[in-house]
């Protein structure tokens, strides 16, 4: 009986606060001990102290590009598909061997679009205010602390592991407050209301050894007829003809979300000296009860062979007693649900003024990942595929798609420079070192980040009526990761008893992951936006009536020549001796 299994994607270290704004981006998040204006309330809400008094009114925009290649290559030492036997006649090759291919686009879900684009892009936008001479600073804003995407073709190799795949967390509204407890040191608090969505597909298959045997058992009873016995036992072919371990088995598509996931965050910040200061945020973690659509899409030849499991009176008892579908059908959809978590997360840091113009500044981030031990996505009817793979030794049920992850706590640091170069102008840059929380024996493609270097440069350039105007690119990165063959349960391993999900067994699989981001910011007192916003509406008007006048000139030129030509035509020599008669 064939045996094939679906994949499940979680979080990981999927663009953990990777791109939150312009400024977080040049110091490669070194920003605990100097919160970054108004993105405090992600950072560090006590840093919310700093800004300015009276309201202040920010507005950034964020573009990442995430490039991410898989390439897939034959493992010399692998012996092939029954290789303990040896080398078998006819041995089918994996056609994916010797290809790579790198996403086509990313991919983002617009909530009240209510649906996925193959792009990315992040609007971020705050306000805040202080009563002169307060101690208490109030701010509100909105951002992605988790966010990315990526599609690829078709016919891309990569579509056996994912297809297409997003996963995003949107903090709509996240209030904030800061206290200043004395000159020196604050204290503040944001809590967040937000959305987590998540949406995948993939081609499946199952380079199994049971999957090839079906194939190889239905070849060989092509041609066997034992009239009546064949139609009380085992009608050939045998499993309908059976399914290459290369072949597709099924399509796969999921979409979820929750709409309100709350959560919060504290900080602190400590400055005993002007060249010296000392931060610490902590993030509470998430978590996102999910629901939402899927849909499982079968070829014919998967029908085949499960319409086989029920052709003859033995068949028919045999997968009653071990509960196996006998009636192949096309799809199966229906609703599935999810419960999944964003860790709790502590950042502390320093920034240090050697000199009146530089600022260094070093962090510490961990995160507790290892809450995450599984993905359990629980469906409304029993999955042909779920029931299946029980042969083999399966125990989360038929209506239970589970994949262990037991991911691992994670500790990342960065350090950053400012230098302000003249009072309009100061330079920023960065570097991060960002380990992955996914274990090497589970790594699969929808946990696609592993180790990274993130770098970023970027600018702050302070304008008339104390507009700043903030720039940064960051660069994050890893080379070669490599998963070679029967490294990981999730996707190359070749053991009989490791169907889920492994679409990659007998292949090295290596990834080139880059991430690029470009963001910039705007902040400026929320009275200068006001009159910015008049201006612009000024502008508008004067713009609209502009073209309005445009458009009335060929109606005007029309009219004229009209009246030219009726004037001209009273004046004629015909009219002349053809007077109009005289009204009496």
């Amino acid at each position: 009986m064939v045996i094939c299994f679906l994949p499940a994607s979680s979080y990981a270290t999927f663009n953990e606060q990777l791109a939150i704004c312009a400024k977080s981006i040049a110091l490669a998040n070194a920003c605990t001990a100097d919160p970054p204006g108004l993105s405090s309330v992600h950072f560090n809400p006590a840093g919310l102290s700093q800004l300015a008094e009276g309201a202040t009114f920010e507005q950034g925009f964020l573009l990442p590009w995430i490039q991410n290649t898989w390439k897939y290559e034959a493992d010399p030492d692998y012996k092939g598909i029954f290789g303990q036997w040896g080398p078998q006649e006819g041995q089918i090759h994996d056609p994916v061997a010797g290809t790579e291919d790198t996403n086509s686009s990313g991919v983002m879900y617009v909530p009240i679009y209510d649906d996925s684009i193959n792009f990315l892009a992040g609007p971020a936008a705050g306000l805040s205010y202080r009563k002169p001479g307060s101690k208490w600073t109030f701010a509100i804003g909105n951002y992605a602390p988790y966010a990315g995407g990526m599609n690829y073709a078709h016919d891309s190799p990569a579509r056996f592991g994912v297809r297409t795949l997003y996963l995003q967390h949107l903090i709509y509204a996240m209030p904030a407050v800061s206290y200043q407890i004395s000159d020196n040191l604050s204290l503040g608090i944001s809590v967040g209301a937000g959305q987590t969505a998540m949406g995948i597909r993939l081609n499946m298959r199952s380079p199994n050894e049971m999957v090839a045997l079906t194939r190889v058992l239905g070849d060989a009873t092509k041609d066997l007829e034992i009239p009546v016995l064949s139609e009380l036992t085992l009608p050939p072919p045998w499993f309908g003809g059976g399914m290459g371990p290369y072949e597709q088995a099924a399509t796969f598509d999921l979409h979820i979300r929750d709409d309100f996931t709350p959560n919060y965050n504290l900080g602190l910040l400590w400055k005993p000296k002007k060249w010296f200061s000392y931060g610490l945020n902590y993030q509470s973690e998430i978590k996102a009860d999910m629901s939402g659509g899927y849909n499982f899409k079968y070829p014919k030849q998967y029908q085949k062979m499960m319409d086989w499991q029920g052709s003859s009176p033995s068949l028919l008892i045999t997968s009653a007693m071990l509960q196996l579908p006998t009636h192949g059908v096309p799809f199966q959809s229906g609703q599935i649900t999810s419960t999944q978590i964003f860790p709790q997360r502590v950042q502390t840091g320093i920034m240090v003024k050697p000199t009146k113009r530089l600022k260094v500044l070093f962090d510490l981030q961990w995160a507790q990942w290892s809450v995450y031990k599984e993905d359990n996505f629980h469906t409304d009817q029993n999955i042909q595929a779920l029931q299946m793979v029980k042969l083999l030794g399966y125990t989360g049920g038929d209506r239970n798609l589970v994949v262990q992850r037991k991911m691992k706590d994670t500790i990342s640091w960065s350090a950053g420079l400012e230098y302000q170069v003249t009072r309009k102008l100061a330079l920023r840059c960065g570097y991060e070192w960002r380990p992955t929380s996914v274990r090497d024996n589970l790594a699969d493609q929808q946990l696609f980040v592993p180790d990274l270097h993130n770098i970023g440069v970027g600018a702050s350039i302070k304008m008339p009526h104390n507009i700043t105007i903030d720039i940064g690119i960051g660069y994050a990165f890893n080379r070669s990761h490599k998963i070679p063959n029967n490294s990981s349960k999730n996707l190359t391993s070749t053991d009989f008893f490791y169907p889920v999900y492994n679409p990659y067994a007998g292949l090295n699989v290596e990834q080139k992951l880059q991430i690029f981001t470009l963001a910039f910011a705007v902040n400026m007192p929320f009275h200068a936006f006001i009159e910015h916003q008049k201006e612009m509406m000024l502008m508008q008007d004067a713009a609209i009536h502009h073209i309005g006048e445009l458009l009335k000139k060929p109606f005007e030129f029309l009219k004229k020549s009209s009246s030219d030509k009726n004037h001209n035509d009273a004046d004629s020599p015909e009219n002349a001796h053809n007077p109009a008669p005289a009204v009496p």
